[in-house]
């Protein structure tokens, strides 16, 4: 075969899995966005909530350790936040321990992420959940999130990881959420975390 003919072959081969793959990457990543898998585990060692914007995310966290899914709720404070959503944070992480109904002690602990980032939200709750010898997580988030925020962690935690989206979700459209979530998840895809 002549250098000429090989390189249009190899150039044909891409573009097909090109034309074939971008759209099955799109329609898994799309999936996964709008249908994301959520759990429901009856206990772990801790739940952690990743920043977001106001919904009941924090508030579902603390509902669900009062149920006796976990005595340890780990909370992303970022740096960046401001208003409204900051002192909602503060104000939560200010309420540590919390008293269940059952007289169980759950602790709140915030730390702030690695970076300004889920990537760096996940790597600081797996490092504090690594010493702190927690064994399992349930991760609490929006349901646009749920799957880029399971890849991650799973990359960066060494044992069983949970994710669920809050019972009030944010009102963000399906649009808005695939579109900025698609691009998110193949980054988490294609760099991981850890």
């Amino acid at each position: 075969m002549r250098p000429r003919s090989r390189r249009r072959s190899i150039i044909v081969v891409l573009a097909l899995a090109l034309v074939v793959g971008l759209p099955v990457t799109g329609l898994t990543a799309a999936r996964a966005v709008l249908f994301p898998q959520v759990d429901s585990p009856e206990r772990v060692d801790a739940i952690v909530v990743v920043a977001g914007a106001e919904d009941d995310r924090y508030v579902y966290a603390r509902s669900l350790a009062e149920e006796g899914v976990a005595d340890h709720i780990l909370v992303s404070a970022p740096p960046s936040g401001t208003g409204r959503y900051a002192d909602a944070i503060d104000s939560y992480c200010a309420s540590t321990p919390v008293l269940a109904r059952d007289g169980r002690q759950i602790d709140v602990e915030c730390f702030a992420p690695d970076v300004d980032t889920t990537e760096g939200e996940t790597t600081a709750a797996a490092r504090i959940a690594h010493e702190r010898e927690y064994s399992s997580l349930l991760v609490v988030t929006y349901w646009g999130h749920v799957s880029r925020v399971r890849m991650y962690f799973e990359q960066c935690f060494n044992g069983p990881v949970y994710v669920t989206d809050t019972p009030r979700p944010l009102s963000k459209s399906r649009k808005d959420a695939l579109l900025h979530e698609t691009g998110g998840y193949l980054k988490a895809f294609i760099t991981p975390a850890c």
